[in-house]
């Protein structure tokens, strides 16, 4: 198993602000390691899990987030996540073959959620706006101007992750995701 890159801070360190936004994540009264690496800028971690917080109020499902999640993920090749998001979307009741179809980019057996990954696919396929088509076959599965806003906002905080991970080459200390 590697070791992480980036110096795990002790939390009697961190600033009230900080400790009181992570306090969410807390696990059998202890934070988990990750969060403790990426508080080495404690106005990023404040912000990540701000927007976090914002994502379970918005207006996408807890489905679709893990999709979203899952998705981006895959494409940045992300280990670690992949694994988070793999447990957390099997809880959903997500099965192994939608979330391998997701995490492929090929049709996931909902016409909606597949519009949604269509969008997301062409931030990482084509820089620049996304297609009239595109936005198009979204309006007509139903997406709101609020979802869309969402959608962008899910892959924010999920590409912050994949490239901090990425940075700090963070240990998988869960299942690994199934390989495609």
């Amino acid at each position: 198993m590697s070791k992480a890159r980036l110096i795990t801070r002790d939390e009697n360190d961190l600033s009230a602000e900080t400790l009181a936004v992570l306090e969410a994540v807390r696990m059998n009264g202890k934070l988990s390691d990750v969060y403790l690496q990426f508080a080495n800028s404690e106005p990023a971690i404040r912000a990540y899990r701000q927007m976090e917080q914002s994502l379970a109020a918005g207006s996408l499902s807890a489905k679709e987030l893990e999709c979203i999640k899952l998705f981006v993920s895959q494409r940045t090749q992300c280990d670690f996540c992949l694994s988070v998001h793999t447990m957390k979307a099997s809880a959903l009741g997500i099965d192994a073959e939608q979330q391998l179809n997701v995490r492929r980019g090929t049709p996931s057996g909902d016409a909606r959620l597949d519009a949604m990954l269509a969008i997301v696919r062409a931030f990482f396929e084509k820089p620049g706006p996304i297609n009239d088509t595109q936005l198009q076959n979204a309006r007509d599965h139903g997406l709101t101007d609020q979802q869309l806003v969402d959608l962008t906002m899910a892959v924010s905080t999920i590409f912050f992750t994949n490239i901090t991970n990425h940075i700090n080459d963070t240990p998988v200390t869960l299942k690994p995701a199934p390989p495609l």
